[in-house]
C-alpha cells in the first residue's frame, strides 16, 4: 500500500524544499534556457523537456497548502521562493530573446498569448492530480505530468519574448497565463488540503475576512470573463474556417479553385475559379446556400477566369491544383508576417 505524507510530514518537507538555493536557481536558469530555445525553434519536444526538470510548481503548492492550513511562515516562504522564481525566469529568457537572431514568434509562442476557458479547465484539472500525487511518499510521475499539462515555463519565456522584442500583447497576454494557472492551481490545492484534512473548505472560506472574500472572489472573475470571451472568439474562429471549407468543397467541386483568400478585416471570402461561366442567378443561389455552412454573414466575392478547353485533362488540374497550394502557402506567410509586423508597430505606439 501506498504511503501518503501526513499533514505535519508535508508541511515540513514544504519548509525544507521552499528556499532559495543556488542549485535550484542554476536548474531553474537551464530550465528556462531550455524551453527559450524550443519556443524560438518551434519545438515541442524541447519545451516538453524544460517543464520535466522545471522546479516551478513547488512555491505554488506550497501557497496552496499554506493558505489551506494558515500558516503564515509557509506563506511567506512560498511567495519569497516563487516571486525569485518569476524574476529569474524573466531575466533570463527576456537576454535569451534579446541575443537570439531569430525574432519571428513561432506558433509556439504565438499559442501562449491568448488564454481560453480551457487552460483555466486544465489548470484545475492539474490542480486536483497535483493535490493528490504530492501527496504520495513514493516517487511517482503526476507532479511532472502536472507541470508538463500546465504549462507555467513557456509562459514566462513568452513574457520575455515580448519584453525582448518591446511587444506589449505578448508580455500581458503570457502573463495572464501564467497567473491562470498559478491562481487556480493554488485554489485547487486549498480546497484539496481542506478535504484531505477532513475539513469542509466552505468553512475555510467563511474563516476569512470579508476583504479577502471579496478580493478572492473578484479574482477569479477578472480572471475567468476575459479566458471565456477568447474562447468563445476561438470557437466561432474555427466554425467560420470550418463552414468555409466545407462549402467551397461541395459548392465548387465541379469548377478548379486557384484562389482562395479570407479577408477577416470586412469579413469577405475571395475565390477565384476556372470553370463554367456561373451566372447571376447560379450566385445568388450560393449566397443563399451559406446559411446551410453557417457562414451567411460571410461576403461571398467569386473571381471567374475563362475555361480552356484542355482543363479537363488530368496533367491540367494537377497543375492548377499545385498553383492553388502555391499561392495558398505564400499568402499565409505574408498575411502572417503582417500581422506581427502591425502588432509590433501597434506595441511599440
Amino acid at each position: 500500500m501506498t504511503a501518503n505524507y501526513s499533514t505535519r510530514e508535508y508541511r515540513e518537507k514544504l519548509y525544507d524544499d521552499l528556499h532559495v538555493r543556488l542549485r535550484d536557481t542554476a536548474i531553474l536558469m537551464c530550465a528556462i534556457f531550455i524551453a527559450s530555445i524550443g519556443l524560438n525553434m518551434n519545438s515541442t519536444a524541447v519545451i516538453i523537456g524544460a517543464m520535466l526538470i522545471s522546479p516551478l510548481m513547488t512555491p505554488i503548492v506550497g501557497l496552496g497548502f499554506g493558505l489551506a492550513i494558515f500558516d503564515t511562515r509557509l506563506i511567506k516562504q512560498s511567495l519569497e521562493v516563487l516571486l525569485t522564481q518569476v524574476l529569474v525566469s524573466l531575466l533570463v529568457s527576456t537576454l535569451y530573446f534579446w541575443i537570439s537572431p531569430l525574432s519571428y514568434a513561432s506558433s509556439e509562442l504565438i499559442a501562449r498569448t491568448s488564454p481560453t476557458i480551457w487552460d483555466v479547465l486544465i489548470a484545475i484539472a492539474g490542480g486536483i492530480a497535483g493535490v493528490i500525487g504530492s501527496r504520495k511518499k513514493e516517487a511517482n510521475n503526476i507532479v511532472p505530468g502536472v507541470a508538463i499539462a500546465t504549462a507555467l515555463m513557456p509562459p514566462i519565456c513568452t513574457a520575455g519574448y515580448g519584453l525582448a522584442n518591446g511587444n506589449v500583447r505578448f508580455l500581458f497576454g503570457a502573463l495572464y497565463l501564467f497567473l491562470i494557472n498559478c491562481v487556480f492551481i493554488m485554489l485547487i490545492n486549498i480546497v484539496g488540503t481542506r478535504i484531505l484534512m477532513r475539513k469542509s473548505p466552505l468553512t475555510s472560506f467563511k474563516e476569512l475576512s470579508i476583504k479577502m472574500r471579496i478580493g478572492l472572489i473578484s479574482l477569479i472573475v477578472l480572471l475567468i470573463l476575459p479566458a471565456s470571451y477568447s474562447a468563445v472568439t476561438l470557437t466561432i474562429e474555427q466554425a467560420r474556417k470550418e463552414g468555409i471549407k466545407q462549402f467551397v468543397g461541395k459548392e465548387f467541386a465541379n469548377y478548379t479553385v486557384i484562389n482562395q483568400v479570407y479577408k477577416s478585416s470586412n469579413n469577405e471570402l475571395v475565390l477565384t475559379v476556372v470553370g463554367d461561366p456561373i451566372s447571376e442567378e447560379e450566385l445568388e443561389t450560393l449566397h443563399q446556400k451559406q446559411a446551410s455552412y453557417g457562414i451567411q454573414s460571410v461576403q461571398l466575392k467569386v473571381n471567374q477566369v475563362q475555361n480552356s478547353p484542355t482543363l479537363d485533362s488530368e496533367a491540367t488540374k494537377e497543375f492548377y491544383e499545385n498553383i492553388d497550394k502555391y499561392i495558398d502557402q505564400k499568402l499565409s506567410e505574408k498575411d502572417s508576417q503582417n500581422d506581427l509586423v502591425k502588432e509590433n508597430e501597434a506595441d511599440k505606439d
